[in-house]
């Protein structure tokens, strides 16, 4: 479906209000804005389950660089697109979902985010102050997708953030990326993914269907077969999702 069309861009201009986030239908598709600029989360009415936009299709793919996650965590709630792929799909999974916008939760029910069980809870906090909390290698994978309405925030690109992503995530622990479009979040989140995860536990891919950008992380130790067997893995999730692999080109762990 096509997000841009004057149409539709004529109609989402005319809901925007300050930045709040809202909803708009059109057919079977519903989409969540902050503006007419950018579509934050899709979603189809007949199918709520699926993923809809192709960045999320590959984020989701790289959950399975870590084949039986116990603990998902999720930074940036959105229309709960990861969150109910991830309570669909990972029925032995605890899933923490992390938002700290009112506004975005009071939409759940439109975007029909299962309600908190045993399994999932969705928590009105700063994602930043909420890692700090968490315990060491309490997670096996972390879904990055959190934005506003003037982009991705620079904290969630620090060399703090990174640390205590890091310190959270269990040994092969998986990092997952949205850095959008956007010059300076890309250039960020990979010089501080490079520098905290290693150069041969750390990729950056652009999704070629569109101008999204994706970077994985692992959090593992140095070895020449190791390496070489997890970048392999993640180019071969990556072929499956017409991803093209940015950085590193090579790799001497090959």
């Amino acid at each position: 479906m096509d997000f841009f069309t004057p149409e539709r861009i004529e109609k989402t201009r005319a809901l925007a209000q300050d930045g709040k986030p809202f909803v708009f239908d059109d057919g079977d598709m519903r989409t969540l804005h902050f503006n007419e600029q950018v579509v934050q989360s899709a979603m189809r009415l007949s199918a709520p389950d699926e993923l809809v936009i192709p960045y999320t299709q590959a984020m989701a793919g790289f959950v399975s660089l870590h084949p039986a996650p116990k603990h998902i965590l999720m930074i940036g709630l959105g229309g709960g697109s990861f969150a109910k792929y991830c309570y669909r799909h990972f029925p032995s999974a605890r899933i923490t979902v992390l938002e700290s916008n009112a506004d975005v939760l009071a939409l759940r029910d439109q975007f029909m985010i299962p309600a908190d069980d045993a399994r999932l809870q969705v928590l009105h906090v700063d994602a930043i102050a909420h890692l700090e909390n968490l315990a060491f290698a309490s997670v096996d994978v972390i879904m990055l997708d959190g934005f506003d309405v003037d982009g991705a925030p620079a904290a969630l690109r620090s060399p703090e953030f990174f640390l205590n992503c890091k310190m959270v995530l269990d040994d092969k622990g998986v990092l997952i990326v949205n850095m959008g479009d956007q010059y300076a979040n890309i250039v960020g989140t990979v010089t501080q993914g490079q520098a905290m995860f290693g150069a041969f536990h750390h990729w950056w891919f652009k999704v070629t269907t569109d101008n999204s950008h994706v970077a994985v992380a692992v959090n593992a130790v140095d070895d020449e077969v190791g390496d070489a067997m997890l970048r392999a893995a993640a180019i071969e999730i990556a072929d499956q999702f017409s991803l093209e692999l940015v950085y590193p080109k090579n790799s001497s762990a090959e």
